[in-house]
């Protein structure tokens, strides 16, 4: 078997097996996922929302949508922590970009909560769609850490091409990218730059290009994006974009 079948193989069996970063949890009968705008008209029609954030505690503190508590779907205590809304009246959840409040939502199910409606593309669409952000001491949200756009574009002024990997330590699909793209790099090493931009430590950048989906790739030549992908790729998609530029 080949290395280059044994790559599709892996990633078309992690896509059946694992969820993407991406949100596609809508919920047959139990509300599903809905844009920024909609998430936000529906937690206003509703008297003291159930809003839970399910990323980590420190990307909670950077910023939460106002009312959210924080219930870590990563903690050995979720399933009792969430456990405690009710489950009878609707539940709002998000996490950074669907990947996470997907799972949250599965095991809620399991858990019995009747109406659960899931924020399209996380805090990434919300930031995306200009929406309040507040912080535990109810001031706004810091500003962005990490590289500014100029020092993005900056990277990007090469005669190579250049692949931008938009990442997350968390995100299960972007592991598996990895080893692709340790190839790609390998394979075309005179031609091709792939820089790593964790999206958690870059919020400045996530933000100014609209990344919502995790992973996310740009393909840029002179500059410009010439080719995007998203979530679990195949090699030879990359690589044939990349050859035809």
């Amino acid at each position: 078997m080949n290395k280059i079948f044994k790559t599709g193989v892996l990633a078309f069996i992690t896509l059946i097996t694992i969820n993407a970063c991406q949100s596609n949890a809508t919920q047959n009968g139990l509300g599903g996922t809905i844009s920024a705008d909609e998430f936000e008209q529906k937690i206003n029609t509703v008297e003291n929302p159930q809003i839970a954030d399910v990323r980590t505690p420190e990307e909670y503190n950077e910023g939460f949508i106002n009312g959210a508590i924080n219930i870590n779907y990563n903690s050995n205590t979720f399933e009792t922590d969430i456990s405690k809304l009710d489950k009878v009246k609707p539940v709002f959840v998000y996490c950074l970009s669907g990947g996470r409040s997907s799972n949250a939502i599965s095991k809620m199910i399991e858990l019995g909560f009747k109406e659960i409606y899931e924020l399209k593309g996380g805090m990434r669409a919300w930031h995306n769609a200009n929406k309040n952000v507040t912080t535990q001491s109810n001031t706004p949200e810091a500003k962005s850490t990490g590289m500014t756009m100029n020092e993005y574009n900056e990277l990007l002024k090469t005669n190579k091409l250049v692949l931008v990997d938009f990442n997350a330590v968390w995100c299960a699909p972007c592991k598996v990218m990895n080893p692709i793209l340790d190839e790609l790099t390998t394979e075309f090493k005179d031609k091709l730059e792939v820089i790593k931009i964790d999206v958690d430590e870059n919020k400045q950048v996530a933000d100014g290009l609209q990344i919502e989906n995790l992973p996310t790739f740009l393909l840029y030549k002179n500059g410009s994006i010439v080719w995007n992908g998203e979530g679990l790729t195949e090699k030879i998609t990359i690589a044939d974009a990349i050859k035809k530029n």
